[in-house]
């Protein structure tokens, strides 16, 4: 009997077509930057409500406030489309677009509108682990920075 432990080789990754892999994140990307976008065009375009909510929650600079977190949210809604600092971009805009659905919706929780959310921070965080794809204006920079940690 031995007790040396066989050769199991195992492979953790999938073995899947980096093509395949790009046009996936490509959609992720598309779909959730549209998602985003839309989400802000909302709170800019019923801004009066948007503002009064900020009050109504006690910040200070309401005004400022209101149209800061829903100007982020359009602009790391536009970085995601198109793929450009993907992963500080979808960890900024998981922080901001619960900002702005607490904002926009206080005190009125649909459950619709928290299923959505939760479907949007999903695929946010998709794109803060695995990055942009290889269909973005982020790609080289985002392959020198993996190789520059892993190298050391």
């Amino acid at each position: 009997m031995s007790t040396e432990m066989p050769d199991l080789n195992l492979n953790l990754h999938c073995k899947i077509n980096e093509k395949s892999f790009s046009w996936a994140l490509f959609i992720c990307r598309l779909l959730t930057g549209s998602a985003l976008i839309y989400l802000a065009s909302g709170s800019l375009l019923y801004w009066r409500e948007f503002v009064v909510n900020v009050a109504a929650l006690g910040l200070p600079y309401a005004m400022q406030v209101g149209f800061g977190f829903a100007a982020a949210e359009l602009f790391v809604g536009l970085f995601i489309l198109l793929g450009w600092y993907t992963h500080g971009a979808s960890a900024l805009g998981l922080l901001v677009s619960i900002a702005c659905a607490i904002i926009f919706f206080v005190g009125q929780y649909n459950p619709i509108f928290v299923a959505l959310c939760l479907l949007l921070g999903a695929s946010l965080s998709v794109l803060i682990w695995l990055g942009p794809g290889a269909i973005s204006l982020d790609y080289k920079r985002s392959q020198r920075k993996l190789r520059e940690f892993f190298r050391g």
